[in-house]
């Protein structure tokens, strides 16, 4: 396990290991890179356990969210941010760049010079 930077003061821990698969007469095929990266982890592997690993091969890695422990029959699970924070986060800036917008929009539309029921004759000379 290691942790990496992610931003100012924002950490990523990630997990590497490797995989060894088996084919049907029980005979070592390969070994596949694994990779889990997330805040945090919920669930445990140990040496020797059977895993069944959900996720994506890229650049001869395999890349999980989720292992599921056959020996132990735990899951895990890489945690990452909640979908609802990233959500009300998104609405948030998006309100904001709005009422931007409608600011400026009302700094630009603005009348400028004088009122229009305004006369130099109204000041006393």
């Amino acid at each position: 396990m290691r942790n990496e930077q992610r931003g100012q003061s924002d950490y990523e821990s990630v997990w590497t290991f490797r995989l060894e698969r088996y084919d049907a007469a029980g005979q070592r095929v390969t070994l596949v890179p694994v990779e889990m990266r997330g805040t945090s982890f919920e669930g445990g592997l140990g040496e020797g356990d059977w895993v069944r690993a959900h996720g994506t091969l890229k650049a001869g890695t395999f890349r999980v969210k989720r292992v599921e422990n056959e020996t132990t029959g735990a899951v895990v699970t890489a945690k990452g941010i909640p979908k609802a924070l990233l959500v009300i986060a998104g609405v948030f800036i998006a309100a904001i760049v709005l009422w931007m917008a409608y600011i400026a929009f009302q700094l630009i539309t603005a009348p400028t010079g004088p009122p229009p029921d305004w006369l130099p004759s109204d000041f006393p000379t």
